[in-house]
């Protein structure tokens, strides 16, 4: 699927995919992954073990492969998406940048009151 933000639970022609990356990601946290599966794994997905916390990246791949295949988004994702525009000096440069990817942008600052001098 383009990606290694699999949920725990998945797995691919019998292998237990998702506990395995789970074990990965701790591994790699560490300093315990060898320095062939860490290249091996960031060649798959650079973003398989992102230093923000891991359900944002599943949920960066969920609105990602439903923009990409123009389906809509369920309410859910479409509160996440909000939440990244209004949070979005929060976040990691490199969130921001998939974030543009799928056309998610900072929030305009909406100005409050009046003017000075109106």
């Amino acid at each position: 699927h383009g990606h290694l933000a699999v949920f725990k639970h998945t797995h691919h022609h019998g292998f237990a995919l998702g506990d395995w990356l789970i074990q990965q990601r701790r591994k790699a946290r560490a300093g315990l992954l060898s320095a062939h599966a860490l290249q091996e794994l960031t060649l798959l997905d650079p973003w398989w073990n992102p230093p923000w916390p891991f359900a944002w990246q599943r949920k960066y791949h969920q609105h990602r492969t439903l923009h990409a295949a123009g389906q809509p988004l369920p309410p859910e994702l479409q509160r996440w998406a909000r939440k990244q525009s209004i949070l979005w000096h929060q976040l990691h440069p490199h969130q921001q940048a998939l974030l543009c990817t799928i056309e998610i942008r900072p929030e305009a600052p909406s100005w409050q009151g009046t003017l000075p001098g109106a």
